[in-house]
């Protein structure tokens, strides 16, 4: 291996390393809940030495769980003012601050408002990191080897799910965060011998400072070419529109279908539980009775969802998009149907064989069809449908997502209680079809074409309606 691809890899798995940290903080709720049950139910018998049992309510864990996406709406804001005055890479290092004292604040913590709270802080330099991410990994990647390392993403949080999923098996739910602390001490240390955002470095700093960037990341001098590239990236940049000149332009059936098609599915996405089934995996397995250890069977589905991620890969490069997201969406609504009609049979107490394995199958099912197909498209349309200049939107988007993980996740277990699991599980399989629905009705086909092709795709279906009333 030449130094170059040496220096692009070590680069780009630095960046890496952050974002599994960021999916274990996604996992973390599921190992931690059923610990902190448990301390309290013994009176402290499981718990460390040093720590008496947390004092909360099932309500109080809820927000526990869900307070992460608090400070995630919070990071995406933070994360992109750092980047435009300092640089995405010192964007990221600053990251590394909250999320640190976070983990530490969780471990120990005394009480459960002090969880909360380090729970927020968490989600606050997850999403700050998030934020930067992709675009670093775009700029440090050779053009060869981009597409595979910008898809890699996805795969490392789903790493980072499974990661504490396997550590909280074994360990005290406050000992865990020493694992991401750890890993995010290592991601910050090398960020500090990794160069500066080139493109940011044009802006800010000059043109010797961008080549200079370049220089070491490719391992040659001859780099005038892609900084001829950075250049016209920098100057779309430049055009790129303010919150209000963005507003203004809202009627645009070029701007508003994309964006609102964006906004619809991410919302779709969300609403069909597919973090509720991370954040309380657990407890969930727990419930189902399923005759695994409920520590293994999410170890499981972690490897499942890491597994998914991979296929997915190879799907978005050679499926149709809306295909894909229909199959993969119509593969969740069965899966969490068959589940319902698992934890009806329980509820009514009717057994035959193979009940108790069933829920096993049925998530496994449903994360491998998140993991393969929608969740990981729901990202690749963001790219895509929205129009470049019009980036302040895909923020947008994005904290309305966040908005809506925070809602599902924090009222699931209440909905548990007053619809029961099965009336939950049937509801997010109602979900899943109506977001199939949506994918075949209304969502354009975008694999194999350009940004432009893609405007001008909306542009020409007005056109067409126009052309129809005037013809009328």
């Amino acid at each position: 291996m030449n130094s170059a691809v040496s220096r692009e890899i070590r680069s780009i798995f630095t960046l890496y390393a952050g974002v599994l940290g960021n999916g274990m903080s996604m996992g973390y709720s599921a190992i931690a809940i059923p610990d902190i049950k448990q301390e309290l139910l013994h009176h402290g018998a499981n718990s460390t030495s040093l720590f008496d049992p947390i004092e909360t309510s099932s309500e109080q864990l809820n927000w526990f769980a869900s307070s992460v996406n608090i400070g995630q709406l919070f990071g995406a804001l933070i994360g992109g003012f750092f980047a435009s005055a300092f640089g995405p890479r010192k964007a990221i290092l600053i990251a590394t601050v909250p999320n640190i004292i976070g983990w530490l604040t969780i471990a120990f913590s005394p009480s459960i408002y002090f969880l909360i709270i380090g729970r927020i802080m968490v989600g606050v330099g997850s999403c700050m990191l998030s934020a930067n991410c992709s675009m670093l990994v775009s700029q440090f990647s050779s053009t060869s080897r981009r597409g595979i390392f910008l898809s890699l993403f996805t795969l490392m949080v789903s790493s980072g799910v499974l990661l504490v999923y396997m550590f909280g098996a074994v360990l005290n739910w406050r000992i865990v965060p020493v694992v991401p602390v750890s890993i995010l001490l290592f991601h910050s240390c090398n960020l500090v011998f990794i160069p500066e955002s080139p493109v940011w470095l044009l802006g800010h700093s000059g043109v010797k400072e961008a080549r200079e960037a370049l220089q070491w990341l490719r391992g040659t001098d001859d780099v005038e070419v892609e900084l001829d590239n950075l250049r016209k990236v920098q100057e779309k940049q430049e055009s790129a529109l303010s919150l209000c000149e963005a507003f203004q332009n809202f009627t645009h059936p070029d701007v508003y279908k994309p964006v609102l098609l964006v906004v619809t599915n991410f919302i779709l996405t969300m609403m069909a539980g597919p973090f509720a089934i991370v954040f309380y995996a657990v407890e969930i397995f727990q419930a189902t009775g399923v005759q695994v250890d409920k520590y293994i069977a999410t170890i499981i589905m972690g490897f499942i969802r890491v597994l998914g991620g991979v296929f997915a890969i190879f799907f978005i490069h050679k499926v149709p998009r809306v295909m894909l997201a229909a199959v993969s969406t119509a593969v969740m609504g069965f899966s969490m149907g068959l589940l319902g009609f698992a934890m009806f049979c329980q509820h009514v107490k009717y057994e035959f064989p193979g009940l108790t394995i069933i829920p096993l199958v049925a998530i496994i099912l449903y994360t491998f069809g998140f993991g393969a197909g929608s969740g990981p498209l729901q990202w690749v349309w963001m790219g895509e449908l929205i129009p470049p200049e019009y980036k302040v939107f895909a923020g947008i988007s994005t904290s309305i997502a966040t908005a809506a993980v925070f809602m599902v996740t924090l009222i699931f277990p209440t909905l548990s209680s007053y619809i029961h699991p099965h009336g939950t599980y049937w509801l997010f399989s109602a979900v899943c079809f109506l977001t199939c629905g949506f994918y075949l009705i209304l969502m354009p086909e975008t694999k194999g074409l350009s940004i432009l092709q893609i405007r001008e795709l909306f542009k020409k279906k007005e056109n067409l309606k126009a052309d129809e009333s005037l013809k009328k």
